[in-house]
This record gives C-alpha cells, structure tokens and sequence, in this order.
C-alpha cells in the first residue's frame, strides 16, 4: 500500500462519513479483522495502523474505497457502505497478493509485471447486528 501522502493525494475530497456512528460502523465492520490494521488493534505495541482510516478520518473518501451496493431509493447499510480494495483477511497470509510462480521449464511469454497490481481478494463479511 501506498503512504499516507500518497493516498492523501488521490483521495477524492469529500468526506466518506456523515457523522461518527455511520464511520465508526463502517471501520468496526471491515477494519475489525483487516492485515493492514492489525497493529492498531494490537494493544501491546501499538502500531501506525491502516494509512486509508486516516485519510478517511481526515475528511477524504480514499479511491481504494469503492461503494457498496444501494437500494432503488439510494440507502445503504453502514457495513456495506464502501468496499475496500485492500482488505486483507489477517488470517489469510501475507498482506499483498502472491504471483503464481511460473511452471517448472515453462518459457515465459511476456512480464508478468504490466498485468500484476491491486486486487481485491474478498470482501469483508457483512457484522452481525442484532433485529
């Protein structure tokens, strides 16, 4: 992931949020078990945490955070407001995205690099909440 400035930057200037129980929904639900917030939420060491919350805190909706889907009149829920691109399930491994390692004595055609970036490869799944 890129650095706070970097993210900063390219974020769309808007605020992401109406208030502070609609953003504190969303990041519970989907920085909760997030790679990339796992030192925030480490309270042993504290780390620096998910450079996208801040951006977000800071009165930016970053572009990694694409929107959820609506109804036909437009709502929304809180968990389903944005999906995040670089969610990465603390569980499932390393942060970034493993290439696929070329077959042994396979000749390969083109670099891989020009088709590797950002990937999404799941999305959170929606919290719980009580009827």
């Amino acid at each position: 992931m890129d650095s706070y400035q970097a993210l900063w930057d390219e974020a769309r200037d808007e605020p992401p949020f109406s208030n502070g129980t609609e953003g504190d929904g969303w990041v519970y639900a989907n920085c909760g078990t997030c790679w990339h917030d796992r030192e925030q939420r480490n309270t042993e060491a504290l780390g620096p945490g998910c450079p996208l919350v801040m951006v977000a805190l800071n009165g930016r909706t970053p572009i990694q955070w694409l929107d959820g889907p609506r109804d036909a009149d437009g709502r929304y829920s809180i968990q389903g407001q944005y999906h995040c691109v670089e969610y990465r399930n603390e569980d499932d491994g390393p942060a970034e995205p493993q290439p696929i390692p070329d077959p042994p004595g396979q000749l390969t055609l083109a670099p891989r690099g020009d088709y590797e970036g950002v990937r999404m490869l799941t999305q959170p799944a929606p919290a719980l909440t009580a009827p």
